[in-house]
């Protein structure tokens, strides 16, 4: 077989090696996660604000989610060594560097974000977290090329692509917050970028408003955390489904349906929460119809998830081991 040929077809029967690396960090990072959260518990510690060990859980909890996204979806993609690299690379650097900073920092007992009281701090901010994150962009836009070249089922190909490209939305969003030292969005980006003091320049406690564990209702200006962190989920909220289905005997026109479903619930939700955040307004102000409509969203999100698990079920019991990618 020549070279040519070996690149075109699927990576999964070229290459394992940057879907095993990567199933392996993301159970490294979901030990860290467990650990983190178990320490938190135990020492009764802050829950949110900038000091807390809820944050290294948190993107711990994010990290293993993608790393084991990426694994299930790669092999189905039609991509050559460099890409390969390039995405898994990418991906393991995002997931074990920021939460390896984000730890180290709440570990030292001072804020992760925002922080630029000493050279050190600077330093993990600027060229780690926002370098590590500047990487991953890289990566996830040779997956979306890749992803977008794929001759996979329909309903895979809808669910992969929706999926990085909510995927990038989220890393834009994190983008802004990270230009502005701010996740409240207040008419501007690039704000930040002219504060050069040094100390902890993220946004005080009166801006933030109360915090409910990752839901702030009452921001004094638009809240970007909430949409931003529905997109650095996009992988497993719609591609991991829509590779699961593959593995089900549910006709091919029903699993394009039920992913349909899913990315246009995630689609209009983000849409919604962008909106508010974009017009400055706190989620305590969204007006009646949009909050019902986000309750229509959830509920027809966790139906399509419904459908996945009962198809994945019936096709354990009969034996079902689905077509090739």
């Amino acid at each position: 077989m020549t070279t040519t040929e070996q690149q075109s077809r699927p990576a999964s029967t070229t290459s394992t090696g940057w879907p095993r690396a990567l199933w392996v960090t993301g159970a490294v990072l979901l030990v860290t996660m467990v650990v983190h959260s178990a320490t938190l518990v135990i020492t009764g510690g802050p829950v949110s604000g900038p000091v807390s060990l809820r944050k290294p859980a948190a993107f711990a909890e994010t990290g293993w989610l993608i790393a084991w996204s990426v694994a299930l979806i790669l092999p189905r993609l039609r991509t050559g060594a460099w890409q390969r690299h390039v995405i898994g690379a990418a991906v393991l650097l995002f997931a074990v560097g920021e939460t390896a900073i984000i730890g180290f920092q709440a570990w030292r007992g001072v804020p992760s974000h925002y922080n630029f009281s000493t050279p050190l701090d600077a330093a993990l901010m600027r060229g780690g977290a926002g370098g590590t994150a500047g990487i991953f962009l890289i990566g996830v836009i040779v997956l979306l090329i890749a992803a977008l070249r794929s001759r996979d089922a329909a309903s895979v190909r809808l669910g992969v692509g929706a999926a990085i490209v909510v995927l990038l939305v989220g890393c834009v969003i994190g983008f802004v917050m990270i230009s502005n030292n701010s996740g409240v969005y207040q008419g501007s980006v690039g704000a930040g970028f002219a504060q050069r003091t040094a100390a902890y320049l993220g946004p005080d406690a009166a801006t933030v408003g109360p915090q409910y564990a990752l839901l702030r209702p009452a921001t004094h200006g638009g809240d970007l955390v909430l949409p931003h962190i529905i997109g650095i989920h996009g992988l497993v909220l719609l591609a991991v489904p829509a590779v699961l289905l593959t593995r089900t005997a549910m006709p091919r026109i029903r699993q394009l349906a039920v992913i349909a479903l899913a990315v246009t619930s995630v689609a209009l939700a983000m849409t919604i929460l962008l909106v508010q955040a974009f017009r400055q307004l706190p989620l305590d102000q969204l007006h009646p119809a949009a909050v019902a409509t986000l309750a229509l969203c959830a509920v027809a999100l966790l139906g399509a998830y419904a459908y996945v698990a009962a198809a994945l079920a019936s096709a354990r019991r009969a034996g079902y081991v689905g077509p090739s990618p």
